[in-house]
Parts: structure tokens; sequence; C-alpha cells
């Protein structure tokens, strides 16, 4: 929060609001209002990195926009999944295409939404956990 806070001051930034921080059920209720859940990864991390609010968003259904570090596992599973539109940290243009299109096409948000919800609960629910460890059930 500090490094935002003084980045907004360094760079004179006035498009945009910082909120305070807020308690997980004042943001579920947020989350409710939501169109898209959107995430950014610095570029120079060097390991896998998957935000937890990633699940918030796929818990609500909403479709994720995001950029990551190079090589991050995150990408793949959300693009290939079609629950979000992820691209690498630094790709400005690809990463305000993406944007644009998820601002404009209301179905294409709605199909991401679906897929979205459908990833939760395929890859990240307490079934398909048991599933992974115990295969037979």
């Amino acid at each position: 929060v500090d490094l935002i806070k003084s980045a907004i001051l360094k760079n004179n930034l006035t498009n945009l609001t910082l909120l305070d921080p807020v308690d997980q059920e004042a943001y579920r209720k947020m989350l409710s209002e939501f169109d898209i859940g959107l995430f950014s990864l610095h570029k120079d991390h060097s390991t896998h990195n998957f935000p937890g609010k990633l699940l918030g968003y796929m818990a609500q259904g909403l479709p994720i926009l995001g950029s990551v570090n190079t090589d991050n596992d995150v990408k793949e599973i959300i693009n290939n999944f079609h629950a979000g539109m992820i691209s690498i940290n630094g790709e400005d243009q690809i990463f305000a295409q993406n944007a644009i299109k998820l601002i404009e096409d209301a179905e294409l948000r709605k199909e991401l939404s679906t897929k979205s919800y459908e990833l939760l609960k395929s890859t990240f629910s307490i079934k398909s956990a048991i599933r992974t460890m115990v295969p037979k059930c």
C-alpha cells in the first residue's frame, strides 16, 4: 500500500482512487459488484505465484484479467480454460487490448465468467482435491 501511495504522489496520478483495506466480509460484498477480476504480478517474480484473490474471483464467477511474470503457470491455467485473459507483465498493448475486449464485449464476459466458475469447481474445489489425492473416489 505504501509503495502504491508513493507512486501516486510521485507521478501526480489523479485518475484513480486508492481505498483503505477492507475485511473479508466487506470484500465478498464488493466482489458481487465487480464485472471483472483484475490482478497483476510483478514482472520480476522468479517463481510461480497463484494469487488467493483469483479464487474469490472464480467463486463469484468473474472473468479474470491479469498480467503475470514470464513462465507463470497462472497464464496457461486461466487462458487454456478460457476463464479470463492473461498476458505477460510488460506486454502493455496486449493487456490493454484484453481489457478493452472485456469492457466492450458483454457476451465474452459472460462466457469467461461461466468458465471461471467451472475452473474453480473442476480444479480448486474440495472434491477436485480429493480426486487428486485419492484417485478412485
